[in-house]
């Protein structure tokens, strides 16, 4: 993947729309490598017309619970595929992901419209939540709950999100060149990728074995350089 597909070219001035996700998931299916695979771990294979189906669903869901173009969503729960899922979701509909290896200080720095976390993260997670203003319910997929109880007025399980998201998936929302595909940490502070730059990188082999890590711009920015070239192994 280099050059990008503009849904309106940039022009007098003019910055342009597109999506990054399109060029993922969309393009290669109407391309004919639907059955190829897009991503592999330790739980099983997604063809690229299966995730582009999981990717689609999760945003339905994403729209359902609130998530608006533009809105944070902050992705703690580790490299999975589901977590892959999560952020080509929310970068579909034009939300922004956050990532990063802080679960409570990522939401409270992101101030998020929706959180995407692990079970063994939830109880510092939910007291970040917990701690945002009040007037903006928040609601929290909980990926791999474990242990963790859900409340049933904020937690969502994975699996019968994705379905829930199933029943009114989500197109590709055009956005602004310069629109952010995802924010991480850069040193003490947070840096963006945004659209239009996060393409045309070789893939680092970075995902390789990655499953379990915390995400980070470059792994993001390896995941999108993947995709674009074939597909991704999460568990080396």
């Amino acid at each position: 993947m280099t050059e990008p597909t503009w849904f309106t070219r940039p022009s007098d001035g003019a910055p342009g729309t597109l999506n990054a996700v399109y060029d993922l998931l969309d393009r290669p299916v109407v391309l004919g490598r639907a059955d190829a695979t897009a991503v592999s771990g330790s739980d099983g294979a997604l063809s690229y017309a299966v995730l582009l189906e999981q990717v689609a669903a999760f945003g339905g869901l994403l729209r359902a619970l609130g998530v608006r173009p533009g809105d944070a969503v902050a992705v703690t729960a580790p490299v999975s595929t589901e977590t892959v899922v999560a952020l080509l979701a929310t970068a579909r509909i034009g939300a922004t992901p956050w990532v990063g290896g802080d679960p409570a200080g990522l939401v409270s720095t992101s101030d998020p419209a929706l959180v995407v976390a692990d079970g063994v993260q939830m109880e510092s997670v939910a007291a970040a939540v917990d701690a945002l203003d009040p007037q903006r319910p928040r609601a929290i997929v909980v990926v791999r709950p474990g242990e963790w109880t859900l409340l049933e007025t904020r937690d969502v399980a994975w699996a019968p999100a994705l379905k829930a998201g199933g029943t009114d998936p989500a197109a590709v929302q055009p956005v602004v060149a310069g629109t952010p595909f995802v924010v991480a940490p850069a040193g003490a502070t947070y840096a963006s990728h945004d659209h239009d730059g996060v393409a045309g990188t070789p893939p680092a082999g970075a995902l390789d074995g990655a499953e379990g890590a915390a995400w980070t711009g470059e792994l993001v920015r390896d995941l999108v350089a993947s995709l674009g070239a074939g597909g991704v192994a999460l568990d080396g």
